[in-house]
């Protein structure tokens, strides 16, 4: 989920991840962090993100049943996994359409 033309904000965010990376990597317990992050993009038409997943993968897994768990943590998965589909649902069309006007 990596971003390019790093604003200020996701850069900081990056160098989060790098610095949670190095701590993981040095640490003999078992760690785990989850990053999303998103702002709009420079024409406000979309958005730029950048995440990662580090770090014991079973740890990762608790700290998304907890985020699951929480009210906003479950609409906001809700949303996330509708836009998904609806996203891939456009897509579908959009390729069947061009697929059929190509015959």
């Amino acid at each position: 989920m990596e971003t390019k033309n790093n604003s200020e904000f996701l850069s900081k965010v990056n160098a989060f991840q790098e610095e949670a990376q190095e701590f993981i990597k040095k640490s003999d317990k078992r760690h785990a962090v989850i990053i999303i992050a998103s702002e709009p993009d420079e024409n406000g038409e979309g958005s730029c993100q950048t995440g990662s997943i580090m770090g014991n993968e079973e740890e990762a897994v608790h700290a998304l049943v907890g985020f699951i768990r929480q009210p906003q943590g479950r609409e906001l998965l809700k949303r996330a996994a509708s836009l998904s589909m609806l996203d891939s649902l456009m897509k579908s069309v959009l390729n069947a359409k061009e697929r059929e006007e190509r015959k």
